[in-house]
């Protein structure tokens, strides 16, 4: 089954909201109250829906394998649960869900449990709810669903700009004895109002989030801990260093120099930044257990991992980049148990030896200066990808002699010929 971009955000946001709706029930069964236990104001809890999508499409192209299916279920389910409790320690500076089950790494049997526990009802819902929400959603006419979508993006985009604004606009100062004095204080404007009334809400349903933090620095440190700075200089990082890695690896087994790059411009592959991103924020606190379990961490996410890059290009650019169908122990052709067992390999030389070190380096480069180099960084990184992802659609479309359709197509064909992107992607399959 093939969704379009309009589809998945559409199923995103169901799923989402079906998840909400979960952690209300769960929280009114405990505790016999209500309480929006979703991040945003809008009964929204996004980490479900980002999983079911990825289940939605990586599961239909393990058809038949069994064994597979279960451990993309194990694996998916886990990370997306990890992942939401990582990003809200970034943005909270909290871990808001401390002995609930809802942490999967609280407690090893415990997180074998709960993760068994979601995987089942994800399972569930994919049989019996997404054939549902599918037919529904065809139901719907075309420019409906994608105004529907539009609508949705644009309210949780201010929800979000409101929640993280919250996030910056502590409520208590060293002064106040307690929230109530700090939110009262909060209230004499419409921002103040605002940040004060969504602190009781998220104060209510995550009882650990302390808005208070009357520690006094002495200095800032820039991209000090696990933070957003770090992440994407690790991504930036192992992004040039990953391509290097894989130009030197082609010129000693085939004695040829390939481009290896993700994108036009710079030698950066993008599935080993952000595989180096995944691997560092859910592995980092592992860092000090016994190096099977970073083996075995890496073993599974990058497997998972380097089958759903395969998926996503196939899917939204009509691409292949590699094909293991030739090698024993292939997945679909998409990754193999030997790049599995690599990926185990890479995570352990990552978390014990490669990322203390660079960690420390990263974060002896000036604050401002760090600032600069980082805002700088992304918005050319972000421009690079926009340009090859356009490039890349108008090649595909041109190998099928579809003509240029407006003026940014005809300008797309002239500025990246067959030639230039051939020569960047030589690898590149179309399916």
């Amino acid at each position: 089954m093939e969704y379009n971009l309009y589809e998945l955000l559409f199923f995103l946001f169901c799923y989402s909201f079906l998840g909400w709706c979960m952690e209300v029930a769960y929280m009114a069964v405990r505790t016999g109250r209500f309480c929006n236990r979703g991040f945003f104001n809008l009964p929204l809890c996004l980490s479900y829906g980002l999983t079911m999508d990825l289940l939605i499409l990586v599961i239909p192209t393990l058809e038949g394998a069994y064994i597979f299916q279960f451990i993309a279920f194990m694996v998916i389910v886990s990370a997306g649960a990890q992942m939401a409790d990582e990003m809200s320690v970034r943005i909270t500076g909290r871990q808001l869900w401390i002995n609930e089950t809802h942490s999967i790494y609280s407690g090893r049997k415990l997180g074998v449990v709960y993760t068994l526990a979601m995987s089942a009802v994800a399972l569930i819902v994919l049989l019996l709810i997404h054939p549902v929400l599918y037919v529904a959603g065809q139901m719907v006419p075309g420019f409906l669903l994608r105004i529907l979508v539009l609508i949705i993006l644009i309210l949780l985009a201010a929800d979000g700009t409101a929640v993280f604004y919250t996030m910056k606009k502590r409520p208590m100062t060293a002064g106040m004895q307690n929230l109530s004095e700090g939110l009262q204080e909060q209230k004499q404007n419409l921002g103040g109002w605002l940040a004060a009334h969504i602190w009781q809400r998220l104060t209510k349903a995550y009882p650990n989030l302390e808005p208070a933090d009357l520690r006094v620095e002495s200095g800032y440190i820039f991209a000090e801990g696990l933070c957003l700075d770090k992440i994407f200089w690790i991504f930036f990082i192992s992004a040039f260093g990953g391509d290097l890695i894989e130009t030197v690896y082609v010129k000693l087994t085939a004695d040829i120099w390939m481009s290896r790059s993700s994108v036009l411009y710079g030698t950066f592959s993008i599935v080993w930044g952000v595989g180096a991103a995944l691997l560092t924020i859910l592995l980092h606190g592992f860092s000090e257990k016994e190096d099977r379990y970073i083996f075995l961490g890496g073993f599974f996410l990058g497997g998972t991992y380097e089958y759903l890059c395969s998926v996503f290009t196939e899917i939204f650019f009509g691409t292949t980049f590699w094909d293991y169908s030739d090698m024993p122990f292939n997945i679909g052709g998409r990754t193999n148990l030997l790049f599995c067992i690599f990926w185990g390999i890479l995570a352990l030389v990552w978390v014990k030896i490669c990322y203390p070190p660079i960690s420390r380096w990263i974060e002896k480069i000036p604050p401002v200066t760090g600032k600069v180099l980082t805002w700088t960084c992304v918005v050319l990184m972000v421009c690079d990808i926009l340009i090859s992802a356009m490039a890349m659609i108008r090649y595909v479309e041109r190998t099928k002699e579809i003509p240029a359709g407006n003026q940014i197509e005809e300008f797309v064909d002239e500025q990246y010929p067959d030639e230039m992107i051939e020569w960047t992607w030589p690898n590149l399959l179309i399916k």
